[in-house]
């Protein structure tokens, strides 16, 4: 009897050890559990990397798109637009620029009154604004500047202003055709003559008279392509520094 319970015995404690070793082995992690843990941390790759791709890369300008990008923002300067947000500039201040910006740059579209007042059709104040802010106003209107009536806005003469320009001292490409561009403002007496697009430690003339920095901003713009083929620019916002 003995003889026969130790082989059996022996056979017993064989079979629990490779039923314990095959257990063991099936809670091992597969190697396809592997290749998903480090899939699983790849889209965080891939984000951080697409996030340094979309950082400002600076733009090195031609003198010509130099002079063009001051000439540009020329044209909001010397109005003195007032600093506005993305989505926050009123129709006051667009009416306000279009009529002062063809007052200053256009002023054969305007009709005479008398000897002191002038008149200009509502129609290119609203191609001014659609042309430098992509918008329209959402009525023709008197403002706390100039009067409207019958389809005119009438203006006041006047000269010997100050003599107000930009020059755009850095742009960002930012993505999606839009630039953050870094304005500085200069103001010079109405009698200087010098090159508005020339670096300002060249610039002389007597106090009062050589230009003189009076402003900053930093301000987005869109790049489009007009019917020529040529690059023109709208607004999106205009900050103070």
């Amino acid at each position: 009897m003995k003889k026969t319970i130790i082989p059996f015995l022996l056979f017993l404690s064989l079979m629990v050890f490779v039923l314990s070793s095959c257990k063991k082995e099936t809670e091992k992690p597969n190697s396809n559990q592997k290749e998903n843990v480090t899939t699983s941390t790849a889209p965080k790759e891939s984000t951080a990397s697409q996030e340094k791709n979309t950082e400002p890369k600076e733009v090195k300008l031609t003198p010509d798109e130099q002079k063009k990008l001051n000439v540009f923002f020329s044209n909001f300067s010397e109005v003195n637009l007032k600093p506005f947000a993305s989505g926050g500039i009123s129709d006051e201040d667009l009416i306000n620029f279009g009529v002062l910006h063809c007052y200053k740059n256009n002023f054969k579209l305007f009709e005479k009154v008398d000897n002191a007042n002038a008149k200009i059709k509502e129609e290119h104040i609203s191609a001014s604004i659609q042309k430098y802010f992509d918008k329209k106003v959402s009525s023709n209107k008197s403002t706390g500047e100039y009067k409207y009536k019958n389809g005119y806005y009438f203006v006041q003469l006047a000269d010997g202003e100050a003599f107000t320009f930009s020059q755009v001292e850095k742009l960002n490409d930012i993505g999606s055709d839009k630039y953050t561009a870094f304005v500085n403002v200069y103001t010079a007496g109405s009698g200087w003559t010098g090159d508005v697009h020339a670096n300002p430690k060249q610039w002389t003339g007597e106090a009062g008279e050589k230009p003189e920095l009076s402003g900053k901003f930093r301000a987005t713009i869109k790049k489009a392509n007009d019917p020529d083929g040529k690059s023109v620019y709208t607004l999106i916002d205009y900050i103070k520094q």
